[in-house]
């Protein structure tokens, strides 16, 4: 389920109305919960970035993740990791 989040408070990002994530995957191994999906890079929801070849963006990688419960993962324990340089998608 795709969640966003449109503040900057430390909070569970809430339920995206569009879902545009296709052949998504999570898989458990020693200890780490890896979840792997495809979108689109221009999904027109204005909720999300549009992935152009000459723009690109900071992304944020949450480690120390919740706990799973019956709507999802809970709020992540540590603070989230932001790449040190922007990161560009491609074709």
């Amino acid at each position: 389920m795709c969640r966003w989040t449109g503040d900057q408070r430390y909070m569970r990002p809430v339920e995206d109305a569009v879902q545009n994530m296709e052949n998504a995957s999570v898989t458990y191994d020693d200890g780490t919960l890896t979840l792997t999906f495809q979108r689109p890079r221009n999904t027109t929801d204005d909720k999300d970035w549009a992935f152009t070849d000459t723009d690109c963006f900071y992304f944020i990688f949450p480690v120390g993740g919740g706990r799973l419960t019956n709507t999802g993962i809970s709020q992540h324990v540590n603070t989230p990791i932001i790449s040190s340089e922007k990161i560009c998608i491609s074709k």
